[in-house]
Formats: structure tokens, C-alpha cells, sequence
């Protein structure tokens, strides 16, 4: 028994246990990750599956969604009954509101993922650091 154990931790010299880096994961990756995750295109599993992500990632992903989610809020009030009887053209201006959102939510990825390649590429912070003193 004792040969048996000495032949396995001979044998096993080339074997590691290979830690994943995910800094290897672009911040503009990350921030697309991020959007289509709290948009409801993409689930966690899902990502986990697509990217090879670890078992952990529902914990990696909450500190990700901290650093690179868009956090804007809007409440809007109910609607009167005066409101409500004209559908037409409530529905239209909804459908407007969301071309404009869309549009502004591209230029959004848009403009970081420039700031990420200007970051990356001229070794120069842009961004504020969270939580730097003023």
C-alpha cells in the first residue's frame, strides 16, 4: 500500500490546479455582460455555459453589476382616467420613448467601450476611482 501511494504523488508532478484569471475579461466585455444580464437577454446559467464562467460566477457577477450597471431609475406617476382613453396616443409616444432609450443605451456602450480601448491603449485613467477622496 505504501509503494501504491508513493507511485501516485510521483506520477502526479505535472498536474496543477489551474486558477481561472478573469481579469483576462475586458471591462467592456464585462459591462456588455452586465447590460445583457439586467436586460433579460441572457441569464447567469446562460453566460456560465457560452463563456466557461465558474460555478461562482453569480458572486463575481453581483461585483461586476456594482462596477459597470448603468444605475437610472425612473418612477412615473399613474395614469388619470383622462389618460387612459386615449391609448393611441399613449402607445405611440411610448414607442418613441423606447427608440430614444435604445438609442441612447448604444451610444452609452458605446462611448465606455471607446474610454476602455483609450484606457487600454494609452495606459491613462479617464474615470473617476470609486470612492476617491475629492
Amino acid at each position: 500500500m505504501n509503494n501504491l501511494t508513493s507511485n501516485l504523488s510521483d506520477n502526479m508532478e505535472g498536474f496543477h490546479a489551474e486558477k481561472k484569471d478573469y481579469s483576462r475579461f475586458e471591462n467592456s466585455f464585462r459591462r456588455w455582460l452586465v447590460l445583457e444580464i439586467d436586460a433579460g437577454r441572457m441569464c447567469i446559467s446562460e453566460a456560465k455555459k457560452r463563456f466557461s464562467l465558474p460555478s461562482h460566477f453569480t458572486k463575481l457577477y453581483k461585483n461586476w453589476q456594482k462596477k459597470y450597471s448603468d444605475e437610472i431609475h425612473l418612477s412615473l406617476s399613474t395614469m388619470d382616467s383622462k389618460d387612459r382613453v386615449n391609448n393611441e396616443k399613449l402607445e405611440q409616444r411610448i414607442k418613441e420613448l423606447e427608440k430614444q432609450l435604445e438609442k441612447s443605451q448604444m451610444k452609452n456602450v458605446a462611448l465606455n467601450t471607446l474610454i476602455d480601448i483609450a484606457e487600454n491603449e494609452l495606459k491613462i485613467n479617464f474615470r473617476k476611482k470609486l470612492g476617491a477622496k475629492q
